[in-house]
């Protein structure tokens, strides 16, 4: 006759299993492996890799091939919405073609209280490092003191780059909370994904790209003059550097900002 767990493992186990199947009902697609990381790195439980797996196979929560679940527009549950800059920042990446070179690819790093572009990354490949590039760039500038501690959070969508062990390695060291948009929920990371839009329509659409270098400097040079002129209706028309500047530094002249 087999014998059962404990009774204290068995608790844990119920626990744990609950908040598997949480996980598991805003990413059906992820596997095992991204649901051990997840609960290592965002939820910071100390925990095997094995043990999670032998739990999602009992209960037949491990990825079925073929297995599409019905998609819900609705959304399950609000958005989160930043009191303060820095504390929600939203990441998102877009590719551009380049006449006679191929796809450039472009993330970037958004903080959605002042809609400023807190960090950039532009190039010919789009890996878990060069996120990590645009996500570097952003924490230097805003957190030159350094972010641990600064109660930063950081959304994105599932794909392979923050979802990565070593992208949610990074924000766990760093003291960054991971967010993760759900299937059933797409306005999850609206506010960058507008941007992109917004990027698309002023920038790359409106030009005939045959440089990669010329790209990367337009780029750079389009992003500075969003952060200092673009007059958002969300922020009553004004620019992402004067309200950041208004919360951050209420009695600095505004002519001072950039």
């Amino acid at each position: 006759m087999k014998r059962g767990p404990y009774p204290k493992v068995a608790s844990r186990n119920t626990l744990l299993l609950q908040r598997i199947r949480a996980i598991k009902a805003d990413h059906p697609y992820w596997g095992y492996r991204r649901i051990w990381a997840h609960l290592r790195f965002v939820d910071t439980m100390s925990i095997g890799k094995h043990r999670v797996y032998r739990l999602m196979r009992d209960h037949g929560l491990c990825v079925k091939r073929g297995a599409v679940p019905a998609t819900n527009r609705k959304p399950s549950r609000p958005k989160p919405r930043p009191t303060r800059p820095n504390e929600w920042w939203g990441t998102d990446m877009t590719k551009v073609m380049i006449d006679g070179f191929g796809w450039m690819y472009v993330v970037i790093v958004l903080d959605w209280r002042t809609k400023k572009v807190v960090g950039h990354y532009a190039g010919a490949q789009a890996r878990t490092e060069h996120w990590l590039a645009a996500l570097d760039q952003a924490v230097n500038r805003q957190f030159p003191e350094g972010v641990r501690g600064g109660g930063l959070h950081l959304m994105s969508d599932n794909g392979s780059q923050p979802t990565s062990l070593s992208f949610m390695k990074t924000c766990h060291c760093l003291g960054i909370t991971q967010a993760f948009t759900a299937y059933n929920n797409p306005k999850g990371n609206a506010d960058t994904e507008r941007f992109m839009r917004t990027l698309k329509e002023e920038l790359v659409w409106v030009n005939e790209w045959r440089s990669p270098t010329a790209f990367c400097e337009a780029l750079s040079r389009w992003i500075d003059d969003y952060n200092a002129h673009y007059l958002h209706s969300t922020l009553g028309y004004r620019t992402p550097l004067a309200v950041e500047q208004e919360l951050l530094n209420p009695n600095l002249p505004l002519q001072e900002a950039c």
